[in-house]
């Protein structure tokens, strides 16, 4: 079964039918009332929405008509990160979260995903519209760890580290500059590690806004580490600090 939905009508009917949408492509020249709708079904639901040209549909459409929009189904259904945290809180648990901010090789999700899970994480919150989409590739990169984890979505970095915050979620990024060292972070308590892009980081703003900026030191002048060899780090660091 194919995991593309090709057309205007085919589309809305997905969203209409509760379908778990990974992702939908538009036209980038398209204007009028079904633009809009399906700008706001994408917003209402999580689901990251990509403008492209039409070179860019055709590729996905193998050249089928697509009316200017096409959406890949999902492999898994999203759940929402408060339900994750109140799950967790009433194990009696200090909720542990990771936060994906625009990564998008889908081959470092599912790594990532696979030390989330490997280290008792509580559940990944994929943000950003330009996010890879969760797939095949995936699912096999994290061994299948990414099927038992609770995923959620949400289209704003911002509102998720202020709705993470009022809920007593100690929410830290990573960066190159102005950091301290995770082991001189208390990483005992409930806590969210946003990992930024590969290719650009965790925004400045971001930045701003969470409680800690953390940095995993090297020994050589080289200064970055693949994203989902630094997750893993940050999480070992968690773990021995809870002494699980």
């Amino acid at each position: 079964m194919s995991d593309i939905i090709i057309g205007r009508n085919a589309v809305i009917e997905a969203f209409k039918s509760g379908q778990d949408i990974e992702k939908v492509y538009l036209l980038n020249t398209m204007r009028g009332e079904y633009e809009v709708e399906i700008r706001n079904l994408c917003k209402d639901h999580n689901v990251p929405l990509a403008k492209v040209p039409d070179p860019k549909l055709n590729e996905i459409a193998r050249n089928k008509v697509h009316q200017g929009v096409i959406a890949y189904t999902s492999p898994m259904s999203y759940v929402d990160y408060k339900d994750v945290i109140a799950k967790s809180i009433a194990a009696g648990k200090e909720p542990l979260l990771v936060i994906l901010d625009s990564i998008t090789d889908v081959r470092n999700i599912g790594a990532i995903a696979r030390s989330a899970y490997y280290f008792g994480c509580d559940g990944i919150i994929v943000a950003g519209n330009v996010s890879g989409r969760i797939n095949e590739d995936t699912i096999k990169a994290s061994a299948g760890a990414i099927l038992q984890l609770p995923i959620s979505r949400a289209s704003s970095l911002f509102t998720v580290v202020s709705d993470l915050q009022s809920l007593g979620i100690k929410v830290v990024a990573t960066s190159l500059k102005n950091s301290i060292v995770p082991h001189e972070s208390d990483m005992t308590g409930p806590m969210a590690i946003i990992m930024g892009a590969e290719d650009k980081g965790v925004h400045y703003k971001v930045l701003e806004i969470v409680d800690e900026v953390l940095k995993i030191p090297a020994i050589t002048d080289f200064d970055s580490l693949n994203v989902s060899v630094a997750t893993g780090i940050l999480l070992y660091e968690c773990s021995k600090q809870r002494g699980s």
